[in-house]
């Protein structure tokens, strides 16, 4: 696998700057990370009867398990304002996971820790993950998986992420992928921070929900609200910021009068390029821990398994916006995967089904 191409290389390319900046092993990990956070949420909401959890509760319950913290230390930990973090914390012991309690080393804060509920809500959220992580393993093929693993784990000490005291967690988060939310939460701190050192002050993470799928040709918000399964009035409420920062504008839908098209400023555009700024000094540091070819090897199983998992950027779109090479190549993968998927077998007749179809609308 071949170096990426770096930001200096990209800054006179936009639409080579755009495809880095949406194709990346942080992006990678990220989108990774919440398949599995989203899929064990729905799970135990749905199946083990835990009421009110939301996406966003995860970080933050792994962080204390076992072992409390106080919210400054959290906010720091998460990436956030101490009122962010203070609102997240409030959700969470509003739905019965989280408690405040008096911090013994220093009588004028307090600690957030893990209530009874809270602590079998983690328990179920482990068997669940080792759950999740055997299709992921499935999908990957099982002895690049167990490597991809190994390569998490060391990131997960070699970049100073914040362990637990209690040693059966740290040492099961070193056999599974349940340390993936934490790097995910490091990754987007450190990207942000170091973005807003290039001159982008008032950045949010909320802001990930707009920007990596604006586009050269822009987007649309209803298409971000389906894609995020939330309201048009979030996305709305998010794209009022990023145009209030100068990074995006509005402008009328040329297929819909009632739709507002959200493309990039120039703001926006040198953005983008000085993300990808942010994004060689952090891969950079992976490649410190991991050393050249630990690193290739993460950034190829990370590519598949979120092109595998991850259905807002599909194949069939990934395919149409390729061309010659590029698509033939799209192709092969989108092949591999379905075999894996469906078994040689169950591949073959659907094969034969595109096959037939194709035959009957030509004729």
């Amino acid at each position: 696998m071949g170096a990426a191409p770096s930001a200096r290389a990209t800054r006179n390319d936009p639409a080579r700057a755009w495809s880095r900046y949406r194709e990346n092993l942080a992006r990678h990990l990220i989108g990774i990370s919440r398949d599995l956070e989203s899929t064990v949420m729905r799970s135990l909401g749905e199946d083990g009867g835990f009421t009110g959890l939301r996406p966003s509760f995860a970080p933050i319950l792994s962080l204390v398990w076992k072992e409390g913290r106080a919210p400054t230390v959290l906010a720091a930990e998460l990436a956030v304002s101490s009122q962010a973090c203070g609102q997240l914390i409030d959700q969470c012991e509003r739905a019965g996971y989280l408690a405040r309690k008096p911090n013994p080393d220093d009588g004028r804060s307090k600690l957030v820790t893990l209530t009874a509920r809270g602590e079998a809500l983690v328990t179920e959220g482990v068997r669940l993950i080792l759950e999740r992580e055997a299709e992921y393993a499935r999908l990957v093929g099982a002895a690049a998986y167990r490597r991809f693993i190994a390569s998490l784990a060391t990131l997960y000490t070699g970049l100073g992420i914040p362990t637990h005291s209690d040693a059966e967690l740290t040492a099961r988060a070193g056999r599974s992928i349940g340390v993936l939310p934490l790097i995910a939460v490091r990754v987007q701190r450190d990207l942000m921070e170091a973005t807003i050192a290039r001159g982008h002050d008032g950045l949010k993470m909320s802001h990930a929900q707009v920007l990596p799928h604006i586009g050269v040709d822009g987007v649309r918000i209803h298409e971000l609200a389906k894609l995020h399964d939330v309201t048009r009035q979030a996305i709305s409420a998010t794209a009022r910021d990023l145009e209030s920062l100068g990074y995006v504008s509005r402008e009328p839908d040329p297929r819909d009068r009632r739709g507002v098209v959200l493309r990039l400023t120039p703001r926006g555009a040198r953005l983008i390029r000085d993300s990808l700024g942010a994004l060689d000094a952090l891969v950079h540091s992976f490649r410190e821990v991991l050393g050249k070819r630990r690193l290739e090897h993460l950034e190829a199983v990370a590519g598949e398994l979120h092109r595998a998992i991850v259905p807002a950027e599909g194949p069939g779109d990934a395919i149409l916006a390729a061309s010659g090479r590029e698509r033939s190549a799209e192709i092969d993968r989108l092949a591999a995967r379905l075999r894996r998927q469906l078994g040689s077998r169950d591949a073959a007749k659907l094969a034969a089904q595109l096959v037939s179809e194709a035959d009957g609308k030509a004729s």
